[in-house]
């Protein structure tokens, strides 16, 4: 897509977008205005969405690229022609949040398990080119297949730090199996991970 016709795109949607935001915020019908939100978010690509409660202003609604570094540069031009308006604030990747780090998800035999984060714990490892290898140690979720688990770690990175910085700064993730005797030494509680991302980011950037 070249770079006239994204902008002419990005503003018919954020014209479409004020025109129906109230039906946003009153949501009568969820599967309508699923149906209405995919059909002019998906022309963009493979990107996903969210509406959500906000903090500063009553709701917020995302374009995620779904993890993807290349798909960011999109929807962050997106989210850069956002209107201001009165009852919305934008992000262009799913931003952090204050939770409890309890969350759901369904097992193979699609049991909904709740799954408590709190008990997990990491470790940090810089990489040669300045970003980080996270390692996560748990034994909550061995009901999940691999698949699963690393989708699991990836929503909770994203709760924790925010998908934006989880693109830029976390080269990859994975779970330890056995722990060897410098491992148990670094580990720390995963309820720290923020705080220590925090602190590294002077060494990365």
């Amino acid at each position: 897509m070249n770079s006239i016709l994204l902008k002419n795109k990005i503003n018919h949607f954020w014209e479409w977008f004020v025109k129906h935001e109230k039906q946003f915020r009153e949501i009568s019908d969820p599967v309508a205005t699923r149906e209405l939100l995919d059909n002019q978010v998906l022309q963009f690509g493979a990107f996903s969405w969210e509406i959500g409660k906000g903090q500063e202003k009553p709701h917020t609604f995302t374009i995620s690229p779904n993890g993807d570094a290349k798909m960011l540069s999109r929807s962050e031009a997106i989210i850069g022609e956002a209107p201001e308006l009165a009852h919305w604030t934008f992000f262009p990747a799913k931003p952090a949040q204050d939770w409890n780090f309890i969350f759901e998800m369904f097992d193979s035999f699609m049991l909904q398990q709740t799954i408590d984060a709190a008990e997990w714990e990491f470790i940090f490892r810089i990489t040669h080119d300045r970003k980080l290898n996270v390692l996560i140690y748990t034994e909550n979720i061995d009901f999940l297949d691999e698949d699963d688990k690393l989708n699991a770690a990836e929503f909770v990175l994203n709760q924790i730090i925010g998908e934006m910085d989880k693109i830029y700064y976390i080269n990859s993730i994975s779970f330890i199996e056995d722990l060897d005797e410098n491992q148990e030494q670094d580990l720390k509680a995963l309820t720290e991970l923020k705080f220590e991302f925090e602190k590294l980011l002077d060494e990365l950037l």
